[in-house]
């Protein structure tokens, strides 16, 4: 096995749409380069965040990393295997910020149940992850309530625990804190820092700096779908700024 993940000269490209569909969006689209000529490269245990202002891209990366967008041009290899093989699908887990595929008649614990069968995980093994993620996360107050009723804090906090259900080598999180009250913010960011975590290889996207330096070893910064920066993560949002507004040197 290789790197954690490898990037070379990665590219993507949100193409138009089929004009029956602009007609029905009403609205003229056009093609949107959103990933250009990335590389980027991850020891196994690393830790990164992404930033960027947002539209820089940040998402859009995560999803390509995953599997669920296909690159235009490019290579990205995930422990040496592509982000779309059956190798890389049992060891990676991810966490959307705006999640929207769970079953929301249904309980946390159910949906959590449900999720892990489907990736051919037994029940006991589930009975004492959902219990120890519940635990950590702070969800077990909630683990018999209907998804419907959470709320956006807590639906989050429940995508967390889902994206690490299998035990991921690699774990890949969008915007992890958002939605949160401060208090469940740190909660989160501990747990992003603590032992359990240790030996997992951690990418997540946020917009904060101060999150950035708390969670990770490195950052990248992007713009326009470009890296404009990488190294430790910068000091204050001044920082930040200046980077992002200095353009492409």
């Amino acid at each position: 096995m290789g790197k954690a993940l490898k990037i070379e000269n990665l590219n993507f490209t949100y193409k138009n749409p089929p004009k029956i569909l602009s007609y029905l969006m009403g609205k003229k689209s056009k093609e949107v380069v959103a990933i250009e000529g990335i590389n980027l490269s991850l020891e196994r245990g690393e830790t990164l965040a992404i930033m960027g202002k947002n539209g820089a891209g940040k998402t859009t990366l995560l999803k390509i990393i995953v599997g669920l967008l296909k690159e235009d041009s490019g290579k990205i290899e995930i422990f040496g295997n592509s982000p779309d093989s059956e190798e890389t699908k049992k060891i990676i887990g991810f966490a959307q910020s705006d999640e929207r595929s769970f079953y929301y008649r249904l309980s946390v614990r159910d949906n959590l149940f449900f999720f892990g069968e489907l990736w051919g995980k037994d029940y006991k093994f589930l009975k004492k992850k959902i219990g120890e993620l519940a635990e950590i996360l702070k969800i077990d107050s909630f683990l018999d309530e209907v998804f419907f009723e959470l709320s956006s804090g807590m639906k989050q906090k429940v995508s967390i625990a889902r994206a690490l259900l299998w035990d991921p080598k690699i774990i890949l999180l969008d915007e992890p804190t958002r939605s949160l009250d401060l208090v469940a913010q740190e909660e989160v960011k501990n747990f992003l820092k603590s032992e359990y975590l240790k030996e997992k290889t951690l990418i997540a996207s946020t917009h904060k700096t101060e999150e950035a330096k708390e969670i990770a070893e490195r950052s990248i910064i992007l713009k326009e779908g470009k890296i404009v920066y990488e190294g430790k993560p910068v000091s204050n949002e001044e920082e930040f700024k200046e980077i992002v507004e200095g353009g492409f040197n």
